[in-house]
């Protein structure tokens, strides 16, 4: 409370605020009140009605008790949590059945550690889905990337290998003295990716990690068209390398794919391969226009 200016400090000659983060039930500034003329019945109410009430979570202005943030949909977010852990045990019995069935032709064929492998980098691939369930944060922010990033890297980039493993048997002009790619020449290359993808995590994290205030680096706050706040992880012109990385990545599995369409296979592998790296990129491409 602070007085009016040529009154001095008396009764009924001060005006009161409420701070931050407070409001007065009244939602009118208070000019004083004069405690000696009020009924003692009436005190209680009077010293209640007088006090400022703290805003809701989250909100540093407000003027009453009505809520700034976004309250989630409890039953969107459990349909959306659900389905994906329905997808993510189905992917773990997707590992195990490809394990049970490791003497089958098929899976002979295409190798069963590279199928381990793919179906291992789509697990990750789940994650950020039920990372962004709760409340963002810098710990919560930092693992989404790296989660993302290196579930990227080893699904597509053992599919994009392997393609690249059939070019090479089947197209090129040396192909017959040229040593065959084994599953675990693959795993090597793919161990190439994996350390360039772990640097630049590195690097990201270092800067973050340097910055005096992480959290206003990686959290931002929006509003909806009601006025209500929601808090995201904010994207920056690290997320826009790793796009662009990534797209440059599928184009070349995009390359790779039209090559070998012509190559014979007993299981059709390249051509499924094919589908699934037009799908991420075709799904990629309108995600990164929308955001």
């Amino acid at each position: 409370c602070t007085p009016i200016g040529g009154h001095g400090f008396v009764l009924d000659k001060y005006r009161c605020q409420c701070r931050k983060g407070f409001y007065h039930p009244n939602r009118v500034a208070l000019n004083g009140f004069k405690g000696k003329e009020q009924s003692p019945g009436r005190e209680e109410a009077s010293d209640s009605a007088s006090k400022c009430l703290p805003c809701r979570e989250g909100c540093p202005f407000c003027r009453d008790d009505t809520p700034c943030t976004v309250q989630q949909a409890g039953a969107l977010w459990l349909a959306v949590a659900s389905f994906q852990g329905l997808c993510m045990v189905l992917d773990l019995a997707c590992m195990v059945a490809v394990y049970h069935f490791r003497r089958n032709k098929s899976v002979r064929t295409s190798g069963l550690v590279l199928l381990e492998t793919i179906l291992s980098g789509a697990l990750l691939l789940y994650f950020p889905v039920v990372i962004l369930y709760f409340h963002p944060s810098v710990f919560r922010c930092v693992l989404l990337r790296w989660v993302r990033l290196l579930g990227f890297a080893i699904m597509y980039g053992t599919i994009v290998l392997k393609l690249y493993r059939v070019l090479k048997v089947f197209l090129s002009r040396t192909a017959q003295r040229s040593p065959y790619m084994t599953s675990w020449r693959v795993l090597r290359l793919l161990l190439v990716i994996l350390l360039v993808v772990l640097w630049f995590l590195v690097a990201w994290t270092s800067a973050v990690c340097q910055n005096p205030e992480p959290s206003r680096a990686l959290i931002a706050a929006g509003l909806t068209p009601e006025g209500l706040q929601f808090s995201m992880c904010l994207l920056d012109r690290w997320d826009y390398m790793m796009a662009v990385a990534e797209f440059l990545f599928l184009l070349w599995g995009v390359y790779l794919s039209y090559a070998v369409r012509t190559v014979p296979s007993a299981f059709h592998e390249p051509r499924y391969m094919a589908a699934a790296i037009y799908n991420e990129l075709l799904i990629s491409a309108v995600f990164h226009i929308i955001r």
